[in-house]
């Protein structure tokens, strides 16, 4: 451990005030409250570009503190995976990451992440292993109703019964057998619909603040897209223009028909 300078302890501040104070956001406004959670990504991204990881982890710190005195240690599980995910991609941004590892570890490392938290959390309430898994089957039976209800309506029941049925049962007695496992499989791919969009906005943001890194995505594709996206703005800035200027000849038409009157 090492001392913090005044303007890491400054910034770390600033950060943890942000991050508290987006959190709050995302928990008490209806609706839209999820959309302020990732702004938590970028700006524990930006201080590890701007300082280093262990201002991160110190800033880190003091937000857990604050929010569970705030409101409770009960509901730190969404901000620490924000958190960490952010230090994360502000590291491996930083350090000029080819976008295949950094996604591939950012997914498992988030699953794996979470995957502790929720056992860590049903252990320390005191619920009991085999409840999580009675409840995991209770959703498997429920998910096999429903198909059987579409698929008897749809007509092919039979189908179903003779051919898919057999197959989704093996499957499902072999996760619910090895649940531990499956249950971080479900968690690793899920977890891709929800790296993929923060990464690209967070990508976008700190690159529209002039940091450099590493674009997302890079070769033809993401050269199409900066196309696309300037093509865009022209033609935004083109219509804006125009009507400025049918605007403007409105208004002078309108004084002109005043001064003959």
């Amino acid at each position: 451990m090492r001392k913090l300078q005044p303007i890491e302890i400054a910034e770390g501040a600033l950060i943890a005030d942000l991050a508290v104070i987006f959190q709050l956001m995302a928990i008490y406004i209806p609706i839209v409250g999820d959309f302020f959670r990732m702004p938590i990504f970028v700006v524990f991204a930006i201080l590890v570009l701007r300082r280093s990881l262990y201002v991160g982890i110190m800033t880190m710190c003091v937000t857990w503190f604050m929010l569970g005195v705030i409101i409770g240690p009960q509901y730190l599980i969404a901000p620490s995976l924000e958190m960490m995910g952010g230090l994360f991609l502000g590291v491996t941004m930083k350090y000029h990451w080819r976008h295949s590892l950094l996604l591939v570890g950012a997914v498992s490392c988030g699953a794996f992440t979470l995957y502790c938290l929720i056992l860590l959390f049903t252990i320390v309430s005191g619920t009991p292993v085999d409840t999580f898994v009675h409840s995991l089957q209770q959703l498997y039976n429920g998910l096999i109703f429903v198909a059987n209800t579409l698929a008897v309506r749809v007509g092919i029941g039979h189908w179903w019964q003779q051919q898919i049925y057999p197959v989704i049962t093996a499957l499902a007695t072999w996760a619910l057998t090895y649940w531990w496992l499956s249950f971080y499989c479900v968690l690793w791919v899920a977890s891709w619909f929800m790296v993929l969009p923060i990464y690209s906005v967070t990508n976008f943001l700190i690159r529209l603040l002039g940091y450099d890194v590493r674009p997302f995505p890079d070769g033809k594709v993401g050269w199409w897209l900066e196309r696309g996206r300037r093509r865009i703005v022209k033609r935004a800035i083109r219509r804006r223009l125009a009507a400025a200027r049918k605007a403007s000849k409105q208004e002078e038409q309108q004084e002109e028909q005043k001064v003959e009157v």
